[in-house]
C-alpha cells in the first residue's frame, strides 16, 4: 500500500478500496464527514487503472519469459525447398506450414490424429491440412508447433518478407513486452492461416 502513496502522492488514501486496511484513510474520511477536513484529493481513476494494468503486465512478462515459445523467426536459417525435401528423405520428419519448417520427428508417436496422418505430410507443404483442410488445429496445437520450428523456406511468403523487414529495420506491426520480447496473442501464430470462404460466384 505504501507503493500506492509513493506513486500517487496527492491522493489522501494509502489503499483505494474502502475495505482495504488503511486507518489513516478512514480517519481522514471520518474527519471530512464531521466537517474537520475538506477538499480531499484523489488521483484520477483512469491513471490508477493504468498503473494496475502495467503491474499485471510485468507479472505476465515474467511468466512469459519462463515459457518455451520456440526459436524466434528471425533467428531461423533460410532453407531452400530442395534442401527441405532432401533432408526429409534422409531421416528427418520435416513439415512445412505457412513457410516455416518444423521437425516433428519426436512428435509423430504422440500425434492425436495418428502416425499415418502426420507422416503423410513429411516433406510437403501442410499449410492447408493443418488449417482446416483435414483438421482445424487448436490454438494450443499452433503453440506446440512453434516449439518444433527449425527453419524458414526460401520464398516462404509472409515469413521471409517479415524477416527481411526486420533486417532492414522497417516498421513491422508487432507487440513487445517490457523485456523487449515479442508478445504473441492467441490466433496470431505465423502458422495460423485463415482459409478463404467460398463465394456464391465460386460455387
Amino acid at each position: 500500500m505504501s507503493q500506492f502513496h509513493h506513486e500517487f502522492p496527492s491522493d489522501y488514501r494509502n489503499a483505494i478500496e474502502w475495505w482495504q486496511c488503511d486507518p489513516t484513510k478512514w480517519f481522514i474520511w471520518t474527519c471530512k464527514k464531521l466537517g474537520l477536513a475538506y477538499d480531499l484529493k484523489q488521483f484520477r481513476q483512469n491513471e490508477i487503472e493504468k498503473g494496475r494494468v502495467q503491474q499485471l503486465q510485468k507479472k505476465l512478462d515474467q511468466k512469459r519469459a519462463t515459457l518455451d515459445w520456440g526459436t524466434p523467426l528471425e533467428q531461423l536459417p533460410v532453407i531452400s525447398w530442395d534442401d527441405f525435401v532432401t533432408e526429409s528423405k534422409n531421416g528427418k520428419a520435416l513439415v512445412s506450414i505457412a513457410g516455416v519448417i518444423h521437425d516433428v520427428t519426436d512428435f509423430i508417436k504422440d500425434h492425436p490424429g495418428g502416425k499415418a496422418l502426420i507422416s503423410s505430410a513429411i516433406g510437403k507443404d501442410a499449410t492447408a491440412i493443418f488449417n482446416g483442410g483435414v483438421y482445424l488445429h487448436s490454438n494450443a496445437a499452433h503453440n506446440l508447433l512453434s516449439t518444433m520450428r527449425v527453419g524458414v523456406l526460401r520464398g516462404g511468403c509472409e515469413v521471409e518478407i517479415w524477416k527481411r523487414a526486420q533486417a532492414e529495420n522497417k516498421d513491422v506491426s508487432m507487440l513487445f513486452d517490457s523485456s523487449g520480447k515479442r508478445i504473441l496473442r492467441a490466433g496470431d501464430q505465423v502458422t495460423k492461416v485463415v482459409q478463404p470462404t467460398a463465394s456464391a460466384d465460386a460455387a
